[in-house]
């Protein structure tokens, strides 16, 4: 790993360029420096299993994050010598064991998280804690370059948030986009989930009824199938400009030990915007996204 890594993709650029021309800190100068990196959710409602959920606005960042992100926090981490949280963040590459067979685990587990080709793909095998240190890591870095002014807090989203940001007004959405379909008009796929074909399919001799068969995994051949993740930003945006809300990895929620919207290893049922599943510790399939909120100074 390099000295020294750029901060660019966390616009920082735009943060330094803000300080030098405008001195009171206000919620425009918030959108400025978030600009590339984070977009805004309005105020609103969120519907989930029924039940209506005020939700306040906030800002989002438009793709997972990333693994060359992660990994500048854990450079910083190492910088700084802080052990204690170098063990808590530290990224547990063993997990690919858990879905793959020892050669392809230990190639991903060798290759993944550090490998420039692989920069862009979203952070996996990161627990809980880890992607909670990463926000109080974001919000001190926004906080000291603009010398205590800018209140901005970064932290992982509510359910009730991340629904307000996959579905705004639109409550009837099944996925993200318009429409519940996992195809677009020419055929092709718009999220990274497990394609199943008819040799997945099994009817149970004992209750008559259909069974996916999983072993192996099956992904139906087509020319944009990502073997596991695909780049944090791919596929196609939602209404607010998000990415890979449905599918590519499960992210994580604050309240509850679960994930939402589903993954790579995940049929196309389990990528909706309702999807659920527990999540304990660290794993292949889940990742995070951050919101990042305005905190008016005191007067």
């Amino acid at each position: 790993m390099k000295k020294t890594l750029a901060l660019s993709s966390l616009a920082f650029a735009l943060i330094l360029i803000s300080f030098s021309t405008t001195k009171r800190p206000s919620s425009k100068r918030a959108i400025k420096v978030l600009d590339g990196f984070c977009n805004y959710v309005p105020s609103g409602n969120a519907v989930i299993e029924g039940d209506t959920v005020s939700v306040q606005s906030f800002y989002m960042s438009k793709t997972e994050i990333t693994n060359i992100q992660y990994q500048e926090f854990i450079y910083s981490l190492r910088k700084n010598d802080d052990q204690a949280k170098l063990a808590i963040a530290s990224v547990d590459s063993l997990q690919w064991g858990k879905v793959f067979n020892t050669f392809s685990g230990e190639q991903y587990g060798k290759h993944y998280h550090k490998h420039p080709a692989y920069h862009s793909y979203p952070t996996v095998n990161v627990s809980r804690d880890g992607a909670v240190l990463f926000c109080e890591w974001l919000t001190s870095i926004y906080d000291s370059l603009s010398n205590g002014e800018l209140k901005l807090k970064f932290r992982i989203p509510t359910r009730a948030e991340w629904i307000r940001a996959a579905r705004g007004d639109h409550h009837e959405y099944t996925y993200s986009w318009k429409g519940p379909f996992l195809r677009n008009s020419k055929g092709t796929v718009i999220a990274n989930f497990v394609r199943l074909g008819e040799r997945n399919v099994s009817r149970n001799k004992e209750t008559g009824k259909f069974e996916i068969v999983l072993t192996p995994p099956i992904h139906v051949s087509d020319f944009n199938s990502p073997d596991v993740t695909a780049p944090s930003k791919s596929y196609w945006p939602n209404e607010y400009g998000f990415y890979n809300m449905n599918g590519n990895v499960s992210e994580m929620i604050s309240d509850g030990k679960y994930a939402v919207g589903g993954d790579w290893r995940a049929p196309g049922y389990d990528v909706r915007n309702e999807s659920i599943k527990a999540f304990i510790e660290a794993h292949p399939t889940v990742g995070f996204r951050v919101i990042a909120t305005y905190e008016k100074p005191e007067k």
